[in-house]
């Protein structure tokens, strides 16, 4: 089972999602664990690009909700510092 929420964000179309850990349960009673992945899509004069985005610090939690505030963080980030001013305009 997977979590997902898809947003806009500057031009760029973001799908966080939080992803259910294989060894979910082991060692918390049973409980599932989430992994933080953002997939950031984009147009530009060469057409369409997607990049996948796993937690660089591999975080694993409790909840989806924290791991889709992770991946959309990460998004953001993502688009901030590598695209914004190369292909698409601020703000």
């Amino acid at each position: 089972m997977e979590s997902a929420l898809c947003l806009r964000y500057r031009q760029c179309e973001i799908r966080a999602c939080a992803l259910v850990e294989p060894a979910a349960g082991e060692g918390l009673e049973l409980g599932a664990l989430y992994l933080p992945l953002a997939v950031v899509c984009w147009r530009d004069a060469q057409g369409r690009h997607e990049v996948h985005l796993p937690d660089p610090k591999h975080h694993v939690l409790r909840h989806d909700t924290d791991a889709l505030r992770i991946s959309i963080a990460l998004a953001k980030r993502f688009i901030d510092t590598k695209l914004v001013g190369t292909c698409m305009p601020a703000g």
